[in-house]
C-alpha cells in the first residue's frame, strides 16, 4: 500500500467516525447547492438554476429528484420534463422551464368583448349575446362596438343569478360573470395584455400558496362557466327569461339613470337538479391583493 492509498484509506475512515464530517458529506450528496442558494433568487441567470432554487425552496421533493437525475449525468431536456411536471402536479400549470425566471405563470382566462378573434373562436355565444346589444359587423374591423352599459347589465345578471338556490342557474350566473368580467377572481377577469401589466408574483411560500388556491378557484369557476353555457344553450325558457331581465335592466337604467343591483329583484325559472357544485368566488383571492405595494 503507498502512501496515497493509505491517506485515502485514512480519510474514508474518519468521514465514517466523525458525525460533522458525515454531516458535511451528506449535505454535499443531497443538497449540493446548499451554500449557492442563500440569496434572493437572480431571474437573470439560467432556467436550471433558477429551477434548482425553486425546488429547494418550495417543493424539496422535486428538488431531491433533481438532483439525484442531475447527478446520474441527466440531459436538460430530461430535468426540464421531470421538473415541470413536478411543478404542474402541484398546481401550479409549467410547460417550459424558460418561463420559471419571469416568476409565477399564470394564465388569463378573461375575454375582451370588443375583440373581433372573440368571436371567431367563441361562435357559439353570438347568440348569448345578442340580446345585450352586441352585432357583429360583416367583413374585417379592428374592433367590436359594445354599448356603454353593457357590464353593468351583465353584472346584475350575474348577481341575481348567484343568489338562486338552483346551482344550475349559479352556473349560469358563473357564465355571466366569466362574459362580464365579474368574477372576482382576477385569473377569470383579467385578459393577457390586463394580466401582462400587473406586477409577476415571486416564487416565494405565500406567493406560491396564494397562486395555487387562485388557479383552482379559477379553474372551477370556468368549469362551472361551460356547464352554465351548456345549460343556457338548450333551456329555451331560460334564454327568454333572459331576454326579459335585459329588457327591463334597460327600462330601469332609463328611467332611472342608474341601476342599484340590490334592490333589483331578477325572477328565474328554477332548473331542478342540475349541477352538483358551483363555485364560490373568495374575494381574497385577488391578484392585486389589499396588502399589495
Amino acid at each position: 500500500m503507498n502512501a496515497i492509498t493509505a491517506i485515502y484509506d485514512h480519510l474514508a475512515v474518519a468521514l465514517t467516525t466523525d458525525p460533522l464530517l458525515l454531516l458535511a458529506s451528506a449535505a454535499a450528496t443531497f443538497d449540493p447547492f446548499w451554500d449557492d442558494f442563500e440569496e434572493d433568487i437572480d431571474y437573470e441567470t439560467d432556467p436550471l438554476t433558477i429551477a434548482l432554487q425553486v425546488t429547494r425552496g418550495a417543493f424539496p421533493d422535486l428538488y431531491a429528484d433533481a438532483i439525484e437525475r442531475l447527478r446520474a449525468g441527466a440531459p436538460y431536456a430530461e430535468l426540464d420534463r421531470l421538473l415541470c411536471g413536478g411543478i404542474s402536479a402541484k398546481g401550479i400549470p409549467l410547460d417550459d422551464l424558460e418561463a420559471i425566471g419571469w416568476g409565477i405563470p399564470l394564465v388569463a382566462l378573461g375575454i375582451d368583448l370588443e375583440d373581433p378573434e372573440f368571436y371567431t373562436v367563441h361562435g357559439d355565444l353570438l347568440p348569448i349575446l345578442a340580446p345585450f346589444g352586441i352585432d357583429i359587423p360583416e367583413g374585417e374591423t379592428y374592433r367590436i362596438d359594445v354599448p356603454e352599459d353593457i357590464y353593468a347589465f351583465g353584472s346584475a345578471i350575474a348577481r341575481s343569478l348567484h343568489e338562486q338556490s338552483d346551482p344550475a342557474l349559479q352556473q349560469v350566473g358563473w357564465l355571466f360573470g366569466w362574459l362580464f368580467s365579474c368574477t372576482g377572481n382576477s385569473l377569470v377577469d383579467a385578459t393577457d395584455e390586463m394580466l401582462s401589466e400587473l406586477q409577476p408574483l415571486a416564487w416565494g411560500p405565500e406567493d406560491i400558496a396564494f397562486a395555487i388556491e387562485m388557479i383552482e378557484e379559477a379553474d372551477g369557476i370556468m368549469r362551472d362557466a361551460m356547464a352554465g353555457l351548456e345549460i343556457l344553450k338548450t333551456t329555451p325558457a331560460l334564454k327568454a327569461a333572459l331576454e326579459r331581465h335585459i329588457a327591463t335592466l334597460s327600462r330601469e337604467l332609463k328611467q332611472k339613470g342608474k341601476l342599484n343591483e340590490r334592490t333589483i329583484r331578477l325572477e328565474w325559472t328554477g332548473l331542478g337538479g342540475g349541477a352538483e357544485r358551483a363555485a364560490v368566488a373568495d374575494s381574497e383571492l385577488l391578484l392585486v391583493r389589499g396588502d399589495a405595494a
